[in-house]
């Protein structure tokens, strides 16, 4: 295991998710759940969901969120990088607008 320096990035986000019914105690918690398990975020605020779209298996949702995430500290581009992470996501389906707080 290799250890690497990083530094927390905050960031907005629209984002596409799928979020696993009955798993949350509602939409909003579900969402932070579901971003809150990709690896590399620390931290989910959820500011408000966009779009259902209830499925058998689960329910598609779009929201806006803000979130707190690791990056490599010698990483190029930073918003790049928190993308690629969201997109790698269990759940995650598409990211839109990423604003990284700072103008990066």
């Amino acid at each position: 295991m290799s250890l690497q320096a990083t530094t927390p990035v905050d960031a907005s986000v629209d984002v596409s998710l799928r979020v696993p019914r009955g798993e949350a105690g509602n939409l909003e918690s579900g969402v932070a759940d579901v971003l809150a398990n990709v690896d590399g975020v620390t931290a989910v605020t959820v500011e408000r969901v966009t779009s259902v779209r209830p499925t058998w298996t689960d329910i598609r949702v779009d929201a806006d969120a803000r979130l707190t995430a690791e990056v490599p500290a010698d990483a190029d581009d930073r918003p790049a990088t928190v993308e690629a992470t969201l997109e790698d996501g269990f759940g995650v389906t598409d990211v839109n607008g990423l604003v990284v707080d700072g103008g990066e």
